[in-house]
């Protein structure tokens, strides 16, 4: 029976030097995807400006996540994916900047479909190295020979599973003879990197010290500048105070440094971190800004481990609303290459084409019997939206007392003893330690708004439902950058609600682009339908750049938007191939 592949880490020193030269190659892996060099204030974002302005991307803070769940490796590690459905998604790549693979293994590699995701969106992907007891080190750092070989192994890992570099944890005493070494392998392996990888970076957590002690800092000072001076940056542990924060600021700038190269920790666990994580992680996160520090957001997955699989996706979108006003949007770029998206967020508990169930076929007792196919696929995730839900953010919040001591790392995972309520325009979210209960508000009837559908869709899983209620309006849902030689033609594939239809009112979706010209509104030449209750509009434009896409409707209803396509018009009308036609369109995701 052939083996089914999996991504795996390398648990030792030996595993990894002797498989180094003899790697297993993955399918084709996503080149990471150019971003603009301006950036969005998601602040901005999140109040719903009609105009954004573009801020300079390296005058700002980065935001990092490190992906830490359940020791890692889960059914994220299989190359073509599995049926566990209620797997634990990231999906909101627009907001970061790097994402980190974290396990306890010696050498982590991360997962195929996690770089796929993360490539596509424009967001780097390290692997972790990382050390937990004495003794792994002694023959690494014997000799600056050895130094080199471990560095070059690592590269060479790096550059096969086209991953874009390194966390390194060094968790254990270093003797101190072995410090110098210690240091000549991160200047080695940064600078090496830098030249086998292109954009590639090397992220060093502040545990060991230059005198080779285990003692985790918690700001940039002279214990653990040195190693901060020979990588990209430092990954600050959870347990500062405003003074840290700081020192760290002035320390960096007094070597020339970036103060963006200095990632505060946030423990979404609330270990220790201010404000105590959770849903209170913007606590932390807000004095971090106030000093003009990136931030390393670990463990975000607390939403689907804490809480479990039931209501993890309207947990994460309420956890990240609160985050978004702090962030900044990056823009990935589409240049003379066609903008598709079907809202996939690479799992369903059905899989669609063309708005149509595929279905599995087994033999029970000799009949044959058709079942659904769900599935757990990060690389079938397709181009996420840019933007918050804008009635998530808190309208109320409990106050969370602080922890009781920054100092003790070994404090036991944040779990709340009291009963907690947050408010949304929406929700009222009420938790007792991790049973948590969701109970909708009256209807939102002044504003415009959208939630994720994991009941229809038309291709992969999951599509996009948009609620009209205010017609002066419209739905912001992407900031690209999409160029073109030539004017942009577009589908957009949606479903209304049959109460939607009722009236003689237009109701079409109106494509919105936008550009530094300005808002164009675009109605559609022509609409066809497409089956299982699934309509198409085709639109024609004289736009060539975009740098926001969004849909707007002339009357109140719901929709269901199944696909958006944005492609380059083809010279001559008959020459044009229908991207969304359905009868020729092949799966190319080889779930299945």
């Amino acid at each position: 029976m052939a083996t089914v592949a999996e991504a795996q880490p390398f648990k030792s020193l030996k595993e990894l030097y002797d498989n180094v030269g003899n790697l297993k190659p993955w399918p084709s892996v996503k080149r990471l995807r150019e971003s603009t060099d301006y950036v969005y204030r998601g602040s901005e974002v999140n109040l719903q400006q009609v105009q954004l302005n573009k801020i300079d991307r390296q005058d700002n803070p980065r935001t990092l996540v490190c992906h830490d769940m359940i020791g890692g490796y889960l059914e994220d590690r299989f190359i073509y994916g599995s049926k566990a459905y209620n797997s634990y998604l990231f999906y909101h790549w627009s907001v970061i900047d790097t994402f980190v693979y974290f396990s306890h293994h010696f050498v982590t590699i991360p997962p195929f479909g996690w770089i796929n995701a993360a490539h596509d969106h424009g967001v780097k992907v390290l692997g972790t190295v990382i050390t937990e007891r004495e003794g792994i080190w002694d023959p690494i750092l014997e000799s600056q020979e050895e130094a080199r070989r471990f560095a070059d192994a690592l590269i060479l890992v790096a550059k096969f599973y086209k991953f874009d570099g390194w966390l390194l944890n060094v968790e254990n005493v270093i003797q101190r003879e072995q410090i110098n070494n210690l240091l000549y392998f991160v200047k080695y392996l940064t600078e090496n990197i830098h030249q086998a990888i292109r954009d590639s970076e090397i992220i060093w957590y502040d545990s060991v010290t230059s005198e080779g002690v285990l003692n985790w800092q918690n700001e940039l000072n002279d214990k653990n500048v040195d190693f901060f001076l020979n990588c990209d940056g430092i990954y600050l542990n959870y347990n500062w105070t405003k003074t840290k924060l700081q020192n760290s600021r002035a320390l960096a700038k007094s070597h020339n440094r970036s103060v963006h190269d200095v990632y505060a920790g946030l423990d979404v666990w609330g270990r220790g971190c201010p404000g105590g994580g959770g849903f209170n992680s913007t606590y932390a996160l807000e004095r971090m800004r106030r000093e003009e520090l990136s931030v390393a957001i670990f463990a975000p997955g607390w939403t689907h481990e804490y809480f479990g699989a039931k209501t993890f996706h309207q947990l994460e979108d309420i956890f990240w609303a609160q985050l978004f006003p702090y962030l900044y949007v990056h823009v990935p770029i589409y240049e003379e290459e066609t903008f598709k998206t079907s809202f996939c967020r690479g799992s369903g508990s059905a899989y669609y084409r063309c708005g149509e169930i595929q279905l599995d076929m087994r033999v029970v007792e000799g009949r044959n019997v058709y079942e659904e196919k769900p599935f757990y696929n990060l690389s079938m995730q397709k181009p996420q939206i840019s933007v918050p839900i804008p009635h998530l953010k808190f309208t109320y919040r409990p106050e969370i007392p602080e922890p009781k001591s920054e100092d003790d790392r070994n404090e036991c995972p944040r779990k709340p003893t009291q009963y907690y309520v947050y408010e949304t325009r929406k929700n009222v979210i009420r938790i007792l330690e991790n049973v948590v209960a969701l109970e909708d508000k009256m209807p939102m009837l002044d504003v415009n708004y959208f939630d994720f559908c994991k009941d229809l869709s038309f291709e992969g899983g999951g599509c996009l439902k948009l609620i009209t209620n205010d017609l002066n309006t419209y739905h912001r849902l992407f900031l690209v950058h999409v160029e073109f030689e030539r004017d942009v033609e577009a589908t957009i594939v949606y479903m209304e609600l049959e109460s939607s239809v009722a009236n003689a009112t237009r109701s079409e979706p109106v494509l919105v682009l936008g550009n530094d010209a300005g808002l164009k509104f675009v109605v559609p030449y022509r609409s066809e339908s497409l089956g299982f209750k699934w309509k198409k509009s085709v639109y024609l434009t004289n736009v060539r750049t975009v740098n926001e896409i969004g849909v707007s409707f002339a009357k109140r209803n719901v929709c269901y938007l199944g696909e958006i396509v944005l492609e380059q018009k083809r010279r001559h009308q008959n020459d044009h191939s229908d991207s969304t036609d359905c009868v020729n369109r092949i799966n190319d995701s080889g779930v299945y």
